[in-house]
This record gives structure tokens, C-alpha cells and sequence, in this order.
């Protein structure tokens, strides 16, 4: 890791549930999500240009559908946890933090994210988890702070929407159709263009090699943002990043990577330009 950041030891405790709850522990453990408990120990690594973030894994003990996690960051920081868990769940989550320079973001399995730096609910957000898979949180902070963040994953995936229904949540932005980004034949930069807003996001697609570097700006609006997701829904540049305007690194597998552009403040038009080198 770069030696600029600070380490810091993050610690995990898990909630017991009752004798009650146990059968639907086990339905929680098949969703996937890690069943052992105990300490862990990361470090922020930055986000975007800076790298991608080591991740932990949020375990929940044996018969717990609750867990909490702690630590601090700082400005260039990134603490990244990550969680399993079935379309149909809900999840639940409080974050504790000593400033509101402390934000977070929730990345799903397939990459657009459905909680970023400019949600008003820092504190408590609950969410219907739309699909089955691997879901990302990432604390970001620009002061030094600390936080405790806890999770609540009840076992029941049983829907509350009509069959056909939209599986966004009201007041949420529907997640948008990626459209594929296409090079002119000679060309290794390409521009796009769209207009988003609180509830319109637009999203692209590429396709790329490991060891390409991929170079992304954003013109348009100030409060804009963009995620970049790795073809395996691994975010590498999330919508709480820093640097929202010109973001360069590594690509770090090949395959079909996702750019999801939004701007939680504003409706205006957005220019993205994309621009790959390398292999």
C-alpha cells in the first residue's frame, strides 16, 4: 500500500439473536454471507486513482443476523467492506461517525450505486437488496474521523412488490441501460454524452484488457459524479470519490467494464470521455 496512508485496525463484533431467530440465521448463512466471527485488520488504500481498496469481509456469527464494524479514515482514505447476500433482503444499515465530512457509499453486484455521498441519509438507510450477489460499502471521510457501522440483514427474501414491479425503491434513481461505448476505427478516446439528474442516471460499457489504462473525465455540472465497475461488480472509482473530473488507472482483468454517471443535485447535461491505452 501507498506508505502516505495511515493504518488503522478495524474490529468486528456480531449481535446474538434469540433461540427464535435461529432458523432464520441459517436462511441468512445461505444467502451466503460469511458465518464466522471475530477481529479483522485492514487499511484504507484510496479509491480512483489512487488504487482500489483492500476489502473486508463482514462476518456475522453463528445465529446473528446483525454485525458492526469500526475504524477510522482520513482525507485520500478508502475503507471498503463487503457482504453476500440474496435478491429479496433487506438491509439496514447506521453509521456512526465522529464528522460529516464522513460519507459512504453501497454498490451493488452489478455495479450502479444505490447509495452515494449525496444521499441526506448518512446515518440510517434501509434497502431492499434487488439481486443476489456480492454488495460493496465504502467509507470515505475528507477530515480525519472515526466511525462504527452497523449491519442488519434479516433472513426473509419475501418480495413486497408485485411480480413485473420495478424493484427500486420510491425516491430512488431507477437504475439506468448501460449503452456500449464504441472507438472510432484509429481512435483510443471516445465522448458521450447524456443528461442526468436526482432521478435519471445514464450508464455505458466498454470492453478492455487487463493492464490497459483507462482514463476518465467528466464535464458538465460540478456536483456530477460517475462509478467505474470492474467486470466482476468490483468498484474501482465510486460516486463518493474525490476526484469526480479526471480519474486515471490500471484496469485490472478483462472483460466488460461499467461507468455509471449521476448527479444527485442537479438535472443538466454530462460529457464523458473515455480514453484507453496500453495492451
Amino acid at each position: 500500500m501507498n506508505t502516505q496512508f495511515v493504518q488503522h485496525r478495524k474490529v468486528l463484533t456480531a449481535a446474538a439473536l434469540t433461540a427464535a431467530a435461529l432458523t432464520a440465521a441459517a436462511l441468512l448463512a445461505g444467502a451466503g454471507v460469511a458465518s464466522a466471527a471475530g477481529p479483522v485488520t485492514g487499511t484504507g488504500t484510496g479509491s480512483g486513482a489512487h488504487g482500489v481498496p483492500a476489502q473486508t469481509v463482514v462476518h456475522f456469527a453463528k445465529g446473528a443476523t446483525s454485525a458492526s464494524v469500526s475504524g477510522k479514515v482520513g482525507p485520500g482514505e478508502d475503507d471498503r467492506y463487503v457482504f453476500d447476500a440474496k435478491a429479496g433482503q433487506t438491509a439496514s444499515f447506521h453509521l456512526a461517525r465522529s464528522t460529516s465530512a464522513q460519507t459512504w457509499t453501497l454498490v451493488g453486484p452489478s455495479g450502479p450505486a444505490v447509495h452515494d455521498a449525496h444521499s441526506p441519509r448518512q446515518s440510517d438507510f434501509t434497502y431492499r437488496l434487488p439481486e443476489t450477489g456480492r454488495y460493496y460499502v465504502d467509507i470515505v471521510s475528507t477530515r480525519p474521523s472515526s466511525y462504527r457501522l452497523d449491519l442488519s440483514i434479516p433472513a426473509s427474501t419475501k418480495a413486497t412488490t408485485k411480480p413485473g414491479a420495478s424493484a427500486a425503491q420510491p425516491g430512488r434513481p431507477v437504475v439506468a441501460e448501460a449503452t456500449k461505448i464504441d472507438f472510432a476505427p484509429g481512435r483510443t478516446s471516445a465522448t458521450v454524452s447524456a443528461t442526468v439528474g436526482p432521478q435519471d442516471r445514464a450508464a455505458y460499457t466498454f470492453a478492455a484488457s487487463k493492464g490497459q489504462r483507462a482514463r476518465v473525465q467528466l464535464g458538465g455540472s460540478r456536483t456530477g459524479t460517475f462509478a467505474l465497475i470492474a467486470p466482476d461488480g468490483t468498484p474501482l472509482h465510486t460516486t463518493g470519490g474525490r476526484n469526480q473530473s479526471d480519474v486515471t488507472l490500471t484496469l485490472p482483468s478483462t472483460g466488460l467494464y461499467r461507468i455509471d454517471v449521476q448527479d444527485a443535485v442537479h438535472t443538466g447535461a454530462e460529457q464523458l470521455t473515455l480514453s484507453l491505452t496500453g495492451r
